[in-house]
């Protein structure tokens, strides 16, 4: 698909600044939808059910449509209600309006529905299912996930990404990766505690975007895993943070204990995505954290 005019939700949180960034850096004109309305975008709180027609005019020529709207999980209370209307009730909202106009529609789904978090390089078949980590949030990420895929069976053109943990510019400031970097910003300490050798899959916001759009101009209506492929310890990115702040501290406050099997948090098999629309990860930690610390949403450094 030639893209030149592409609908995307969530476009003011972090990852929908980045595919809109990604977007508009080929040259595509977007359609962008918010919850706020900010950043020239238009307003749309995704509880609210909209009809075929306000989906006309708010999409109004566009190639396809990029999910990228979501309620995440918050510390202390959870809006279900909310969250479920948001992450469950859009997607079929989206998929209906998709499907009768013959768009495309790319969603943003995430490794969070797999079964079992912590499996070693889960392809696309792994079990999927609701854990302990993922919460009700990632409960709901599944069920709108599910929707549409039933929605693929009828007919419509659907690719779904599942990505790893993302990370970038926008990130809220109290998930780990901002944390960590704003404390070794200041020269302060970074406190760990045990077991600091387990390892996540981070990846960065605009490898998740570069996924996007090759997904869309390959015209891939598939399930696609897409990771960074080099999962990190907490002890790595605690170092990797002083090495681009250029101070701090690392602090280790208890001991491992000593039957403790080192875990990987999200190990996805990103060979599908390889295969089908020839993309893969490009920044690693270092270059993604010098990113967030200069707020970029592209990476303008040498590859």
């Amino acid at each position: 698909m030639v893209l030149g005019r592409v609908g995307l939700t969530g476009a003011t949180g972090m990852l929908g600044r980045h595919i809109r960034a990604a977007l508009h850096g080929a040259g595509v004109e977007v359609v962008a939808a918010s919850r706020s309305g900010a950043a020239e975008s238009t307003a749309w709180d995704l509880s609210n059910w909209l009809s075929m027609e306000a989906l006309d005019q708010l999409f109004t020529d566009v190639q396809a449509v990029v999910h990228a709207g979501a309620s995440v999980q918050s510390i202390g209370f959870v809006d279900r209600a909310n969250m479920f209307d948001v992450n469950v009730r859009s997607c079929l909202n989206l998929g209906e309006w998709a499907i009768s106009r013959n768009i495309p529609l790319l969603y943003i789904s995430g490794a969070i529905v797999y079964e079992d978090p912590f499996a070693p390089l889960q392809a696309e078949s792994s079990p999927v299912g609701g854990h302990r980590l993922g919460g009700f949030y990632g409960f709901s990420k599944l069920l709108g996930e599910d929707g549409l895929i039933r929605l693929r069976r009828q007919g419509l053109n659907l690719c779904v990404l599942r990505p790893s943990s993302i990370y970038g510019f926008g990130i809220d400031a109290d998930k780990m990766v901002p944390r960590f970097l704003g404390v070794a910003a200041k020269g302060g300490v970074i406190k760990l505690s045990q077991p600091v050798n387990d390892r996540v899959d981070l990846i960065n916001a605009a490898d998740v975007s570069a996924a996007v759009m090759a997904a869309l101009e390959h015209n891939c209506w598939e399930t696609l895993n897409v990771s960074s492929g080099r999962p990190v310890s907490i002890m790595e990115l605690a170092e990797a943070c002083l090495n681009i702040a250029g101070k701090g501290n690392i602090e280790i406050r208890d001991n491992q204990q000593s039957n403790h099997k080192e875990r990987v948090k999200y190990s996805l098999d990103i060979t599908r995505a390889k295969k089908e629309i020839h993309w893969q990860p490009r920044i690693d930690i270092a270059k993604g954290l010098n990113m967030l610390m200069t707020q970029n949403c592209v990476d303008t450094s040498q590859a």
